[in-house]
């Protein structure tokens, strides 16, 4: 990612930081309401390299937040593979950025949900 202070550099896996990141975008296209932004940043800070994607969703219920990065957790268990996936996307992120040595996390926005990919610098 070229920013206006340089790029960022993070060591790993391009394939799987690529799936990382791209579950979570995918994963807020899917719950962004139709004509609003996403927005992507990617920032370094100290030793960790953070990449954050915000839609303008309906969030996630508080006692959810943790479990979305569990394996077929649905917060809507009435949503199939036909009208919104089956669980995995948020679990594939949560796994690639763990064997990179960095955390994944979600907070409510209001509106919408932010996650945050922290990973460290090269």
């Amino acid at each position: 990612v070229d920013l206006a202070a340089g790029p960022i550099r993070i060591a790993g896996d391009q394939e799987l930081l690529r799936r990382a990141i791209e579950n979570v975008v995918r994963n807020a296209v899917r719950y962004a309401p139709e004509q609003s932004a996403i927005e992507i940043s990617a920032t370094a800070e100290r030793s960790s390299a953070i990449v954050t994607v915000r839609d303008c969703g309906p969030g996630v219920p508080g006692d959810a937040l943790a479990k979305i990065f569990t394996p077929f957790y649905r917060v809507d268990q009435s949503r199939d593979s036909a009208t919104g996936g089956v669980g995995l996307g948020l679990a594939i992120a949560s796994r690639a950025v763990s064997l990179h040595h960095g955390r994944i996390t979600a907070e409510n926005e209001l509106p919408g949900l932010r996650v945050m990919i922290e990973l460290p610098l090269k």
